[in-house]
């Protein structure tokens, strides 16, 4: 069998065909690095934005972790907050400042009406939810069973 010999202008057409090829897989693995890049970048900036929005709206009518409530301000926090012990009770705080409040004006900061039945309680042995879905306001309740009713009664 003989080799089929290509002319000239065949080669040049067969080596545009692969270059063709060749700058569209470029451009394609280009744009995937780009795309791939930014969106890294914009997760990795914006990461606790979007945890703190997640949080407001996934949280809402169920118990929430100390560590994300600001117990000084009854909001939920963008991060985690600082545990401290007071009275031999543990609270959680965003700042010092909040902290301070807390120390200087106790009656006022550590209890709280209970959001369901209005029973005066203390933050620390509190339950912790979100008061709104998608608001990052707190309530407090003494127990599961006044959580869930809040919850169920449409409040």
């Amino acid at each position: 069998m003989k080799k089929k010999k290509l002319s000239k202008q065949q080669l040049l057409e067969n080596q545009k065909n692969e270059d063709k090829k060749f700058n569209r897989i470029l451009i394609i693995s280009f744009s995937l690095l780009v795309i791939t890049v930014v969106s890294v970048l914009t997760f990795y900036t914006y990461g606790c934005d979007t945890r703190f929005l997640y949080h407001k709206w996934a949280w809402y009518g169920k118990e929430i972790p100390g560590e994300w409530a600001c117990m000084n301000g009854n909001n939920l926090t963008l991060h985690k907050s600082l545990k401290v012990a007071y009275n031999n009770k543990a609270y959680y705080f965003c700042s010092q400042e909040c902290f301070n409040h807390l120390v200087k004006h106790f009656t006022e900061v550590a209890m709280v009406p209970d959001a369901y039945s209005g029973d005066s309680i203390n933050k620390a042995d509190a339950l912790i939810g979100l008061k709104e879905k998608g608001k990052p306001e707190l309530v407090y309740f003494k127990n599961a069973e006044t959580l869930s009713r809040y919850y169920g009664s449409g409040k």
